[in-house]
């Protein structure tokens, strides 16, 4: 019966992989060939392939899906030619990104490769606390939380809505632990897939090491390059960044070596194998794992979509709130800018960003977007536009130098309690009776959390040298969308 059964998943294993190969393009299968070269040499050869396991993260959005399905045909052509093939572990980070409309799109790529059915596929579930095995019946929910809306809040207060610090630094930092978590589940990893420019990882890395040496938490002398190490760091500084929030502790458990002990777990990166400069959008295996996709649609869950279109949400908002201009003028500022950045950039981002700005080029379409992108970030963060301009405006920091200015531009009906305001945020024992209620809905943050605020500074990153204002000083991706954080 088992035979029977083996030889039957088999045949279906190869009507997958002809369905699947018949949608590669000729480029796409000759740079199919050289992933598979690449992970046989990475294995030891062909007589070793059988025990190799690698790992690939999939954050939901289509590059992802476009490596899967790489993988996956690379899987299948192996076994095709020989007794045993790699071992594909697939890590799905449970972040607040992670949907139940990501998941569901996940689920199917799943389904379309045929990876529920593959014990040479490990398709994992990863909190901080525990690791799953994803299979076919298992419901997905959006679990939105308290701390992570928290953090959101006080890292746009401390930096003025910043984008990239707002929403990116602490997603990325806890990225470590879960990465750690995958990893050492089940059988060990050999090596991770990184899909990105091979320059990109070493400029994250560079920029955490300097990061983690400014905040002592790396010492001459240790192996700055290794995965080990880069996970190690970000967790210390993922701890050090709650802790600078004035946020509970988060789950810490006993740091160990991910790879047991034995050599550390190599990357084996694969960006010239996924024909970068192709159209991505318009793939014919895209379509196949995920279906088509209209970018007019706006599917602001695609990762990548939706790093832009916040962005240029927050450039809007902080338009109106700072400048007294229209909604459309900031946001349209933005994507024209993002366009004009990526012109000659065919990778696709570039291809994203430059059909989202021409997608989103009338006030009507802006307009849209507004909706939308409240929309996400109520569903993702629990945060609505009067706590985002809230924090755009930040004025309970620096002893709440700018909430005179912050009342009178826009609550001039509450300027008259601005000195109870202040008596409250500046004493946790006050007996003061004002409206208390109301700084936490227009903020959006507890009574406890504006008045940690109330004795923090803006980030600057020419004199400050807090965790955040670090992170944004060498961050390789920032950009001086407002003089806060030009540097």
């Amino acid at each position: 019966m088992n035979n029977f059964h083996e030889q039957a998943m088999g045949f279906v294993y190869q009507q997958v992989l002809h369905r699947l190969l018949g949608c590669f393009s000729r480029p796409e299968r000759i740079a199919l060939q050289l992933l598979i070269q690449r992970l046989l040499v990475a294995a030891g050869g062909v007589e070793r392939i059988g025990n190799y396991r690698v790992m690939v993260v999939h954050e939901g959005g289509k590059e992802c899906a476009y490596t899967l399905a790489f993988l996956r045909a690379a899987q299948l052509s192996i076994a095709g030619r020989s007794p045993e093939t790699f071992k594909l572990r697939i890590a799905i980070l449970r972040q607040p990104r992670m949907t139940a409309n990501v998941m569901e799109r996940i689920q199917t790529q799943c389904n379309e490769l045929f990876i529920y059915e593959d014990m040479r596929v490990e398709l994992l579930i990863v909190d901080e606390q525990s690791t799953t095995r994803l299979h076919k019946q298992t419901v997905f929910e959006s679990l939105p939380s308290v701390m992570n809306r928290t953090q959101v809040l006080m890292s746009g207060h401390l930096t003025q809505g910043d984008a990239r610090a707002t929403f990116f630094y602490s997603d990325l930092l806890a990225r470590a632990k879960l990465y750690r978590q995958a990893c050492r589940w089940g059988a060990r990893v050999d090596a991770l897939i990184d899909r990105r420019p091979p320059s990109h990882l070493g400029q994250y890395v560079t920029w955490i090491q300097q990061v983690a040496e400014q905040h002592g938490h790396a010492p001459p002398g240790d192996d700055h390059e290794s995965f080990e190490n880069a996970v190690k760091l970000c967790s210390k500084l993922d701890d050090d960044y709650k802790e600078f929030l004035k946020l509970p502790p988060a789950y810490r458990g006993e740091f160990s070596a991910i790879s047991g002990g034995s050599n550390d777990i190599d990357v084996i990166n694969i960006f010239d194998c996924l024909c970068h400069e192709a159209d991505v959008l318009s793939s014919q295996v895209l379509m196949f794992v995920e279906g088509p996709w209209n970018i007019k649609m706006l599917d602001i869950e695609e990762p990548q979509a939706a790093v832009v279109l916040v962005a240029a949400h927050l450039q809007g908002l902080r338009g109106t709130y700072q400048y007294g201009v229209e909604y459309s003028v900031g946001a349209d500022a933005y994507l024209r800018r993002a366009s004009l950045e990526n012109q000659c950039n065919e990778r696709f981002k570039g291809q994203l960003i430059k059909r989202l700005g021409a997608s989103f080029n009338t006030p009507k379409r802006i307009r849209k977007l507004h909706g939308v992108a409240t929309q996400y970030l109520g569903e993702l963060h629990g945060v609505n536009n009067e706590q985002l301009g809230c924090f755009i405006c930040s004025p309970f920091v620096n002893k709440a130098d700018d909430l005179e200015s912050f009342l009178q531009n826009c609550y001039p009906e509450k300027l008259q309690y601005i000195h109870e305001f202040r008596r409250v945020l500046m004493d946790p024992d006050s007996s003061s009776q004002v409206d208390i209620a109301w700084l936490e809905s227009v903020s959006g943050l507890p009574l406890a959390s504006l008045q940690a605020l109330y004795h923090m500074e803006k980030t600057d990153v020419r004199t400050s040298n807090t965790l955040i204002a670090t992170l944004c000083a060498h961050d390789p991706s920032k950009k001086p969308w407002h003089p806060v954080l030009a540097g």
